[in-house]
């Protein structure tokens, strides 16, 4: 089954980034952030939303919160964002540093302020103000990865590590849809891409371009963020199934056009206000978690359109 509908207790549905490893160890924690989440549902979808991005960004082995990459400079800069379908409302951190949990500082702005986007200096003194204490974002895996890549850019050689996750085989930004059978919100948490430029900003703090969410469903993207900003992918998704599409039918066909217009690789999930989900990708791995009226579907795999589209 490619979709899962409920008329009762909602949907979670979760994904930990693009070439992320599916490893039991990765997959276990994205299905505890799921229930987690899941728990808060009925109580407030926005909550739920923070409760499971906080489980990835408290570990190492997700690219959000402790687990982010490294820019060119050796700092962690991260984005993170949430919106709610509901009341339209919208709110990102750009470029933050030193806070754990990005995604709550992200929640705090979009509840007491009327701010939509705070960036860099701004972003910390927000979450200081708030009460966010400092934090080291920086595991040591990845800045021995950094390290790594330095050297070989010294080298004159290109670096090994995976351009999404920083490190040979694991993790990009994570993200996360909700339906609780009356509305629909989405999150994204990130680090960003390995050895950005500092300052970069990507998709997840910009609306329509790596996230949306609407009173027609709510969507996540992950991969380079360039190029779902530069093709609005997110709206997109949401305008096809306005028009008609099933998520699934909407993902394929949105990933299909970023390929088409960029050449990109991505992975994009997405549920309807039927609580129909929808996840596709075209890279290595797109790791996929989905909680239905409290229960997770076991085995619940995105499609992947990697051949399909490595013959156009």
């Amino acid at each position: 089954m490619l979709y899962a509908q409920t008329m009762a207790m909602g949907i979670i549905a979760v994904h930990g980034g693009l070439d992320t490893s599916r490893e039991k160890q990765y997959m276990e924690i994205l299905q505890e952030a799921a229930l987690q989440g899941h728990e808060l549902l009925s109580k407030n979808r926005i909550q739920a939303l923070e409760a499971v991005l906080r489980v990835l960004e408290e570990s190492s082995k997700f690219n959000c919160g402790y687990g982010s990459v490294l820019n060119f400079d050796g700092v962690v800069e991260m984005d993170a964002a949430i919106i709610d379908g509901v009341s339209n409302r919208f709110a990102a951190v750009a470029a933050i540093q030193d806070v754990e949990h990005p995604i709550s500082v992200a929640r705090a702005l979009l509840e007491k302020t009327s701010n939509v986007i705070l960036a860099g200096a701004g972003a910390v003194k927000f979450a200081r103000k708030q009460g966010f204490p400092t934090a080291n974002c920086v595991s040591k895996e990845q800045r021995e990865a950094w390290r790594q890549a330095r050297e070989s850019l010294a080298r004159g050689e290109k670096p090994a590590q995976n351009l999404y996750t920083g490190l040979a085989y694991y993790a990009d930004t994570v993200g996360c849809v909700v339906w609780d059978g009356e509305g629909l919100a989405a999150a994204s948490s990130t680090g960003g891409y390995s050895l950005k430029t500092p300052g970069r900003v990507g998709d997840t703090p910009s609306l329509g371009g790596g996230i949306f969410a609407s009173k027609t469903c709510a969507v996540v993207c992950t991969g380079i963020g360039e190029t779902f900003i530069e093709t609005l992918t997110a709206k997109y998704v949401d305008e096809v199934i306005a028009g008609g599409s099933e998520p699934q039918q909407a993902v394929k066909s949105a990933l299909k056009r970023l390929h088409k217009l960029k050449k990109a690789e991505g992975g994009i999930l997405a549920v309807n206000a039927r609580g129909m989900v929808g996840a596709a990708f075209n890279a290595g791995r797109f790791p996929v978690v989905v909680v239905a009226d409290g229960k997770l579907l076991d085995h619940y795999q995105p499609v992947n359109l990697t051949q399909e589209l490595s013959v156009h």
